[in-house]
């Protein structure tokens, strides 16, 4: 199974919830999720890193559309349901339809995640219950040296280690780059 080089995990992004929308925007960890992956891609098609100020305007892109099409909305968050096509439209509004694509949607367990990881694939997980993080959404990027998986948990603005146990329960709509197709 591919590991993360220093550079690929250095591309990744891993922006908070707090980052985002100060003030305004509430349960908004699926806008952020969506966001890490398309700052990623354009990070990993740019080879540096991207401004903070360019990070807030892809988020803002994917916000605001999410509530235009009544997919997010403050205080009840992503209607997850819709998930696919919001991601969808998501990567077309800002671009990062010719770097990603959505794929299929899959029950969590490590066994699956570990699949589409194998395949280079991203997981956007939808998190059902889950003893810390509750209802919520957030991204895997791969899997570290001791078989943990690299997450942006939209908590934390820096990498978060998770065991197989870690992952919870719900769904992930597995995010294929084009370059890995």
């Amino acid at each position: 199974m591919d590991k993360a080089s220093d550079n690929e995990l250095h591309s990744y992004s891993f922006h908070s919830t707090g980052e985002f929308g100060r003030g305004f925007y509430k349960n908004h960890c699926g806008p952020t999720a969506i966001s890490n992956l398309v700052i990623t891609a354009f990070q990993s098609k740019e080879k540096e890193k991207l401004s903070d100020e360019r990070c807030r305007e892809i988020f803002e892109t994917v916000a605001s559309l999410g509530r235009r099409r009544l997919i997010y909305n403050r205080r009840y968050g992503t209607t997850d349901a819709f998930l696919w096509l919001y991601v969808k439209a998501a990567f077309k509004k800002t671009g990062a339809d010719m770097l990603l694509r959505p794929g299929a949607r899959h029950f969590i367990s490590p066994k699956n995640a570990r699949k589409a990881i194998a395949r280079g694939s991203y997981l956007i997980l939808e998190l059902f219950g889950h003893p810390r993080y509750g209802w919520h959404q957030m991204v895997i990027y791969d899997i570290s040296d001791d078989g943990r998986f690299i997450a942006a948990d939209g908590i934390a603005a820096s990498p978060v280690l998770l065991d197989d146990q870690g992952i919870g329960r719900g769904l992930f709509l597995e995010i294929r780059p084009k370059d890995r197709s």
